[in-house]
């Protein structure tokens, strides 16, 4: 967990820790991690600022008890996303092995502030905190490791809201309300819905199919078209169309950017299929699009 950063955690046991890729403000540190333990080994987390880590592979590596360094605590897995409340003491114990996870440290207040919104957080079970099930989170943390493996315009201001919206949601879990919100028979619930614009909008490359949308909802193909179009009146085919092209319309703000690039990040496999279809949709080229943002 955030292996190598010695103010943060005190280990008894050789850790290799390749950092892919790292994002980082007055109020946030968010980092991809690629982390090697030769051997079984224990170690003590403790953050300054709220942290919250999703592990990118299914192997149950690392157990957590809230007990104090070097004692024999009750320890349980953690889930593939855990949070962990400030200055809050973790004994983390791991088994040899490889672990890929998002790793985002955040200073809940200072984001809160600047959004006017007063922040605390209700009381909750640590141990479930260990092991949170949310896909909304999880599409969320998937699209704040997509930003910080690719940035773009404003993406510290795209972090921050992003991992504002990752408190609400923590909060409403924690306080036993319903986070996948029920819809009426036949529909998709609120979280459903975030969980799909999440992976329709920020998926760097070739747009998510509907089979790997149907898994992460957990239902068929067939069955997500059906309720999506029951929700929204709106075919599942032609939103993720949709959501390629306001992609691009976020990414062409940044001139650093060329319209290959844009093309590409939003899958379209060439220039040209990717300018009909954004003036089929805007009726502006990227490139006049492009322009007249700047004047804005």
């Amino acid at each position: 967990m955030n292996s190598l950063r010695s103010d943060l955690l005190q280990s008894l046991s050789p850790v290799i820790d390749r950092v892919e890729g790292q994002c980082r403000s007055s109020s946030f540190d968010v980092q991809i991690h690629n982390t090697n333990w030769p051997e079984p080994g224990e170690g003590l987390f403790r953050s300054p600022w709220s942290f919250i880590e999703m592990f990118c592979n299914t192997s149950r590596l690392v157990t957590g008890a809230r007990d104090g360094f070097g004692r024999a605590g009750h320890h349980v897995d953690l889930g593939d996303i855990a949070f962990i409340a400030k200055d809050e003491p973790l004994q983390c114990r791991w088994r040899r092995g490889a672990q890929r996870s998002i790793s985002c440290m955040f200073d809940i207040d200072a984001i809160a502030a600047r959004s006017a919104v007063g922040w605390d957080w209700p009381t909750f079970d640590w141990a479930s905190a260990l092991a949170i099930r949310n896909d909304y989170i999880g599409a969320t943390l998937r699209r704040v490791a997509a930003e910080t493996l690719n940035p773009g315009f404003a993406s510290e201001l795209q972090i921050e809201t992003m991992l504002l919206g990752v408190a609400f949601e923590l909060r409403r879990q924690f306080n036993g309300e319903q986070v996948a919100a029920q819809a009426s028979a036949g529909k998709l619930g609120r979280a459903q819905m975030d969980t799909l614009r999440a992976m329709a909008f920020d998926t760097v490359g070739d747009p998510p199919c509907i089979a790997d949308l149907a898994q992460v909802i957990g239902m068929n193909g067939r069955q997500l078209a059906a309720r999506f179009r029951a929700t929204t009146g709106q075919t599942l085919r032609n939103f993720l169309a949709e959501s390629r092209l306001e992609r691009a319309k976020l990414l062409l703000r940044d001139h650093r950017l060329l319209i290959k690039q844009v093309a590409f990040d939003c899958g379209f496999k060439s220039s040209a299929a990717f300018a009909a279809a954004f003036q089929r949709s805007t009726g502006f080229t990227p490139q006049n699009f492009r322009a007249s943002v700047s004047l804005q």
